[in-house]
């Protein structure tokens, strides 16, 4: 698809670009197959990893030229997109902070930012972060 062949085309110019700059590797000697990124990026639009998290992969696969699926697996990177442990780390993060939590009621929408770094660093950065704002919103309006 159109957007597929986009995101292989932002792999290739901005983290490949970025890895080859930073260890003086020309292209020819890349371990990465186009496959792996396709790989890479299905897993990125299927949730199973952020952003950031596929990033940290998608370094590795340059480093050591294994697989995403492997890489994901063996050092356990999967986004939480469940719902329910989302909900328990945003009510630790809740009864944590009352006061960001007291700012955000009173209008002061940069809580909101605080208080989902917090659910990321209760998860560990894996967090669906598009689930855990609108989750941590819903629960945060329902306390107005």
């Amino acid at each position: 698809s159109n957007e597929m062949a986009k995101a292989i085309g932002n792999w290739m110019l901005g983290e490949m670009a970025r890895l080859q700059n930073q260890t003086g590797t020309l292209l020819d000697d890349v371990n990465i197959a186009p496959g792996q990124i396709v790989e890479l990026q299905k897993l990125v639009d299927g949730g199973t990893l952020s952003s950031s998290m596929a990033k940290a992969v998608f370094e590795k696969m340059y480093n050591i030229g294994a697989d995403p699926q492997a890489i994901t697996e063996a050092d356990g990177l999967v986004q939480i997109s469940d719902s329910d442990a989302v909900g328990a780390a945003i009510d630790d993060a809740i009864s944590a902070n009352p006061q960001p939590v007291r700012d955000y009621l009173e209008g002061k929408e940069s809580a909101m930012q605080f208080l989902v770094g917090q659910v990321m660093r209760i998860t560990r950065g894996k967090a669906n972060p598009q689930m855990t704002t609108e989750l941590l919103k819903n629960k945060l309006e329902a306390m107005k």
